[in-house]
């Protein structure tokens, strides 16, 4: 099981390390680094959340509960994800960070397609 979700903690340790190491790089270009890591925690354990709930339903013999582990995967996903962003509009007083907003919204496609991936290499 471990060994499954291998790749979803090496792109998270990837992602922290690259935002540290170019930092003053993203910081000169306009990004908001509290929100990139942040956004990368988030995604990170999303996927983790994701990933246990749909292993759940692709060990049930029925077909029902593989497709309510998906939905219920995705719904999750997309709640907290959207309750996230109004959190950050809340917080930061209507100002939103675009590059680190599409940054983030590119790294929640590039965790989904490493679930996805490994979820197929199980089924």
């Amino acid at each position: 099981m471990y060994k499954k979700i291998l790749p979803v903690i090496l792109l998270f340790l990837f992602i922290t390390a690259l935002v540290f190491i170019l930092k003053a790089f993203l910081k000169a270009n306009g990004f908001d680094i509290n929100f990139l890591l942040g956004g990368n925690v988030i995604l990170f354990m999303l996927s983790l959340a994701g990933f246990l709930i749909q292993m759940k339903g692709l060990r049930s013999s029925n077909l029902n509960a593989f497709m309510r582990g998906i939905y219920s995967s995705l719904l999750l996903k997309m709640f907290i994800v959207v309750a996230a962003v109004f959190i950050y509009i809340f917080i930061s007083g209507g100002s939103i960070n675009k590059p680190s907003l599409f940054t983030c919204m590119a790294l929640y496609f590039l965790y989904t397609a490493i679930e996805v991936k490994q979820l197929m290499k199980i089924a």
